[in-house]
């Protein structure tokens, strides 16, 4: 039987059209209920950014992993949000912090339910959650944060300015498809 917990696959390094440094995988399965495993991938960019994503494992398509909803209760939803912030933890360095709560196929919402349980898991459970600014879209379900002593905030800044023009863009793809349909 798989290790439970969250245990570190691989890293992965980008693809022609990928701009990251490199990607840490990581398998997440919980100690109770249901054995689904998670795969959170933790994107690390130039000036100490990283990008936390996570999806059920094999589920959907590259598209629209990232979307598909898992049928799994708060206690079990907590305990992945947590397994991210380990996996943030884990970098050991002082990193800024992005996400991104994406929308369900076929819907775009401003301030969905995932980036409100997102926020709020944040607000409980991030060290020092006080001592880091914040920027963010409720728009766009986009969240930034780094420490008040970050060194690279100015860049951070110009990269999370970006990071929001694609997630945009794709929303936008996404409208443009459903239209279609």
């Amino acid at each position: 039987m798989a290790k439970k917990g969250l245990v570190f696959i691989q890293n992965e390094y980008p693809k022609q059209s990928e701009d990251y440094l490199y990607r840490q995988i990581y398998r997440f399965i919980p100690e109770f209920g249901k054995p689904i495993k998670t795969i959170i991938e933790v994107e690390i960019y130039e000036n100490n950014i990283c990008v936390i994503s996570f999806y059920e494992c094999n589920k959907g398509t590259e598209k629209t992993k990232y979307k598909l909803r898992s049928n799994i209760g708060g206690g079990h939803t907590r305990a992945i949000f947590r397994a991210c912030l380990e996996a943030y933890y884990n970098l050991k360095e002082d990193f800024a912090l992005v996400f991104s709560a994406t929308n369900d196929i076929g819907k775009v919402e401003e301030d969905n339910s995932r980036y409100s349980a997102y926020l709020l898991f944040l607000s409980r459970y991030f060290k020092n959650y006080e001592n880091y600014d914040r920027q963010g879209s409720i728009a766009l379900n986009t969240l930034m944060l780094y420490h008040r002593t970050f060194q690279y905030k100015i860049e951070a800044d110009i990269f999370y300015t970006e990071f929001e023009k694609k997630v945009e863009l794709n929303i936008n793809d996404v409208d443009v498809q459903s239209d279609k349909a």
